[in-house]
């Protein structure tokens, strides 16, 4: 007879099997990995002009530097530019309820953006989880994290309010990370 026993902790080592009374022990962790989830077109490389086009949506005024030394890598990223109001970009995910989400992205923007944000928004487009940012003048990594109650479409978006003045933000390399079974 073999009993299986699993601990939630990955960071236990496995226990070697043991015969007691012609009965095998074994331990073998039950673990939970981060899986990386990419967007379609993360990097914007398979844009090809300078309209934001599917599988992104753009909200106010921006587009997409294609080839112009501008990305935090590879030859294309998106970017937003206004002096007034709400400018990002959206993209479509389904989410499964209960697991944890968690979007990367980099970004940087002018001086003078106090408002940006980076976030989940429901289907109704309503923000359920976001982080404000601002200003940022290199490209940075940021990211934000979010359980959704309820499986369905969601969408990941990142924007700035642009506010009396020449504002911009130029976003690269999305990234949806999420727990899975590693096995």
């Amino acid at each position: 007879m073999t009993f299986l026993f699993r601990q939630p902790k990955a960071s236990i080592q496995a226990l070697a099997c043991v015969m007691i009374f012609g009965i095998t022990c074994s331990y073998q962790p039950s673990v939970k990995a981060m899986c990386a989830f990419r967007p379609d077109d993360p990097s914007f490389e398979q844009q090809r002009s300078r309209s934001v086009s599917r599988p992104w949506a753009l909200e106010g005024a921006g587009g997409i530097d294609i080839g112009k030394g501008l990305s935090q890598s590879g030859p294309n990223n998106a970017f937003v530019r206004n002096s007034q109001g709400w400018n990002a970009i959206r993209q479509r995910v389904v989410l499964q309820a209960g697991s944890r989400y968690t979007i990367n992205a980099y970004v940087r923007t002018s001086s003078n953006v106090r408002d940006g944000y980076l976030g989940f928004r429901n289907a109704n487009q309503k923000p359920v989880a976001e982080i404000k940012y601002g200003p940022l003048l290199q490209y940075s990594p940021l990211k934000v994290s979010f359980v959704p109650t309820v499986t369905g479409e969601y969408f990941i978006f990142a924007g700035i309010w642009a506010v009396n003045g020449d504002s911009w933000a130029q976003f690269d390399n999305f990234r949806l990370d999420f727990l899975c079974n590693d096995t």
